[in-house]
């Protein structure tokens, strides 16, 4: 249902004028914000808004995540996103990322040191996702979901609520025109106010709007309807009373400690001071007023409180830029021992950690912040692992390691090689397991190098040697394909196509027993094939029979490899290209039911039903291919 909007013009009634009205609107846009960036947590607050440089701060949050190790932080998290409120955690999960990854990387940091203090190369070193962090990840896409569906189903509500309000609202307007007794109408009116402060909020696009409009029908239904005065007068009497204790409340919430919590709270003293109905005119421009001081006062504690965080968030980008400079100054020290560098690597985990305890920064400088650290982070452990990289290499390790690769190298060049490949990736693999090795003074690593590179020289020669005659073989089979080829290409049809089928089904078993050809005259397979579907053609061979013949040639081919996996392959190709092809058509025939009732989709429906049609053709077709195989 469409928002009916009833537009009316501003009457003072009593002292209550257009500036007040004014104000009035002013307090709606900052409700609407307010509101707004409650409902979404992952926002910045009021104040991001407004100054455009606050973040949240990790006082927010009760729990410090930094102190829980990484089962704990999954467990939390866990319980955090069964909870039905998904929306009010969010701030926490955020919280646990944090904590979650500094934890991860710190491992992932601390296995890298590891790698290279055990003479690793850092371009080699793969950090490794943990058991721990795939599950973690797997519970942040749980929450985004549930986050996603709570804010879908608030959606519904707020399009439901505005729809009972839009209905209350013309009931009012009805109401006026009555012919019912005024002590009738005015139960009636009582029970819609009732229903309306019942009713839940509305998207915030509506809210203001939607309350404009209640509460313009109120003030008709007082000032046009003549209502009996003590009944009237109580009902004023009422919604002062009610209209005071919302502003003792307002001016009481200046006591409380938690600023989200106050502010919350006057937000919903703002929704119910809008749900109760109008006071005696002498008194709406007093009380109003009231309300309003309250309100500001609030608003401005709120404000200077996070003017204050963001001038703390200075004093803190400065401490941890001193922080930095600390760390920068460790790093210059010349250590020259074990005991000297673990001194100095422990300063730093204390200066790092002092540095993440420090209070939070404004948004736009946590980008910058972070680059320091990291920069003088590295410049401390990249100098610190020079220097182990340089002392952990013994000199007896590494002639012990050498000379072992040299042994496995003269073993593999003894033994007879089968598969040459495999010999290949073996050599590769000593010669890989040599770079690694460590380094070696030139006068005892030369006759070791020697040594190696001999028995690798050796194994590269007989390879070569062994491929110089398959490449021989393959020029041969060249040789004796063109040939063939040839006598395809000049052959003559017979009048019995039977007798021209057996002649090119011998054709082709000819060309696969000849074997391999080399690799850059593969263009003679194209030009066999195409001379043989020219026969086929010249036969006028029917499509569908011509394609059985190519595919039983297929599996010909496949018998006659060395692999004796390629024709359970190919079944597994036809099954799951068949399972592609029937879940396409399952999707179609599931669209199918959106044009039954719908007007104007026949021509879609036709595409539809034509692309099903052509779908189970194809899989016919697969299921033959299919039964071809099996009947080998």
């Amino acid at each position: 249902m469409a928002l009916k909007c009833y537009s009316y013009k501003l009457k003072n009634h009593g002292k209550f004028g257009e500036i007040d009205f004014l104000l009035l609107n002013f307090n709606f846009v900052f409700e609407n914000l307010t509101y707004k960036m409650s409902q979404s947590p992952d926002k910045q607050i009021i104040q991001d808004v407004v100054e455009g440089n606050t973040t949240y701060s990790e006082n927010d949050i009760s729990i410090d995540y930094n102190l829980e190790d990484i089962d704990r932080l999954l467990s939390i998290t866990q319980d955090l996103i069964n909870r039905d409120d998904i929306l009010s955690v969010s701030k926490e999960i955020e919280a646990i990322k944090v904590a979650f990854y500094k934890k991860i990387n710190i491992e992932k940091q601390a296995r890298k040191e590891s790698f290279l203090n055990d003479g690793g190369e850092e371009s080699e070193f793969e950090p490794l996702i943990s058991s721990e962090e795939k599950a973690f990840k797997e519970l942040l896409i749980i929450f985004r979901k549930k986050k996603a569906n709570k804010r879908e189903q608030i959606e519904a509500d707020y399009a439901k609520n505005l729809t009972i309000k839009n209905n209350i609202i013309v009931e009012i307007e009805t109401l006026v025109s009555s012919k019912e007794t005024i002590k009738d109408t005015f139960d009636k009116f009582k029970d819609l106010q009732e229903k309306w402060r019942n009713t839940g909020e509305v998207a915030i696009g509506f809210r203001n709007d939607i309350w404009k409009s209640y509460h313009h029908q109120v003030e008709k239904f007082y000032d046009f309807i003549k209502i009996n005065k003590e009944l009237r007068d109580l009902d004023f009497s009422r919604n002062y009373q009610a209209k005071v204790a919302i502003c003792e409340r307002a001016e009481s919430l200046l006591q409380e400690i938690s600023i989200h919590k106050m502010n919350e709270e006057l937000q919903i003293l703002h929704e119910k001071w809008k749900e109760i109905g109008p006071v005696k005119p002498e008194l709406r421009e007093e009380i109003w007023e009231r309300f309003k001081t309250a309100s500001r006062d609030l608003n401005k504690k709120r404000n200077d409180h996070y003017l204050e965080l963001k001038e703390k968030g200075i004093e803190h980008l400065k401490n941890k830029s001193s922080i930095c400079q600390q760390i920068k100054v460790l790093a210059s020290h010349d250590a020259n021992s074990h005991k000297q560098w673990n001194d100095l690597t422990q300063k730093v985990q204390e200066l790092e950690l002092q540095w993440r305890k420090e209070g939070p920064i404004r948004k736009e400088d946590v980008k910058v912040a972070r680059k320091e650290l990291k920069d003088c982070l590295n410049l401390f452990y990249d100098k610190r692992n020079d220097f182990y990289k340089t002392k952990k290499q013994e000199v007896s390790q590494a002639t012990s390691l050498k000379l072992s690769l040299c042994e496995k190298a003269e073993e593999l060049n003894s033994s007879e090689c089968e598969n040459w490949k495999e010999r290949t990736q073996q050599f590769a693999s000593l010669q890989e397991d040599w770079k690694k090795s460590g380094y070696l003074p030139k006068s005892k690593s030369e006759k070791i190098w020697n040594r190696f590179k001999a028995a690798v020289d050796t194994f590269y020669d007989q390879k070569r040697a062994f491929y110089a005659q398959l490449d021989e073989e393959k020029n041969q089979n060249l040789k004796a394909k063109e040939s063939l080829l040839e006598t395809v290409k000049s052959y003559t049809l017979d009048n019995d196509s039977d007798k021209n089928k057996q002649h090119i089904k011998q054709f082709l078993k000819q060309w696969r027993e000849i074997g391999a050809i080399p690799k850059n005259k593969q263009e003679i397979e194209n030009t066999f094939r195409k001379t043989i579907d020219g026969i086929y053609a010249n036969m006028k061979v029917e499509k569908k029979e011509l394609e059985e013949i190519r595919f039983k040639d297929k599996i010909d081919g496949l018998k006659h490899r060395s692999n004796p996996d390629a024709i359970d392959k190919e079944k597994k190709y036809l099954k799951n290209k068949i399972d592609s092809i029937q879940k396409e058509i399952n999707l179609y025939e599931t669209n199918m039911a959106f044009f039954k009732n719908a007007k104007g989709t026949e021509q879609l429906k036709q595409q539809v039903l034509s692309k099903i049609k052509k779908n189970q053709s194809i899989i016919q077709s697969l299921k033959e291919k299919l039964k071809l195989i099996n009947a080998i």
